[in-house]
C-alpha cells in the first residue's frame, strides 16, 4: 500500500466551516504549505474537480483531489468537520472528514495509488468513527496511518 504523505501539522480539527466552499479553502491553504503552488491556485483546481462530480464517497467521507501544474510531488491534508457538511455524497450523508489530494500534473498513477490507498483505509469503520472523536490532529494522524 502507497505511504500516506500526511502530517499532524497538514491537519484541522473542527474549524469554523460552514460549506463546501470554505471546506476546499481550507484545505487548499493546507496544502499551498506543502507543494509551492498558491492556496488560490489548489483551491480552484479542487473546485473544478467537485464540479465534475463530488468527490464525496459516502459514510461521511468525501476525498477532494487534483492533478496540478507546478506540483512535484503528492500532498495531503485533512479536515475534521463538527458539523456535517452538503457535499452531494452518493448515500446522501453529509461529509465530516475530507481528505484532500493535490498531485503532479502528469502524475496518473500516483493520483490513482494515493487514492486506492485513501478509499481502502476509509472503507473501515472503525477508522472512520476513531477519525470522528479524536480531539486534535495527532489523534487523527495516528487514526489515519496507523493499522487497526
Amino acid at each position: 500500500m502507497t505511504t500516506l504523505p500526511l502530517t499532524p501539522q497538514q491537519v484541522l480539527i473542527d474549524p469554523p466551516v460552514t460549506d463546501a466552499g470554505a471546506v476546499l479553502d481550507a484545505l487548499a491553504a493546507l496544502l499551498a504549505e506543502s507543494t509551492g503552488q498558491t492556496a488560490s491556485v489548489i483551491a480552484e483546481a479542487l473546485k473544478s474537480r467537485e464540479e465534475q462530480g463530488s468527490t464525496g464517497i459516502g459514510h461521511g467521507v468525501a476525498l477532494p483531489h487534483a492533478r496540478i501544474d507546478g506540483v512535484t510531488e503528492v500532498a495531503v491534508a485533512a479536515l475534521r468537520s463538527a458539523q456535517g457538511i452538503p457535499f452531494a455524497a452518493p448515500d446522501g450523508m453529509e461529509v465530516q472528514v475530507f481528505i484532500a489530494v493535490a498531485v503532479p500534473k502528469t502524475a496518473a498513477t500516483a493520483h490513482l495509488e494515493i487514492l486506492s490507498t485513501l478509499a481502502v483505509r476509509l472503507a473501515s469503520e472503525a477508522v472512520r468513527a476513531d477519525l470522528l472523536k479524536v480531539h486534535n490532529a495527532e489523534g487523527f494522524f495516528t487514526a489515519m496511518t496507523h493499522s487497526d
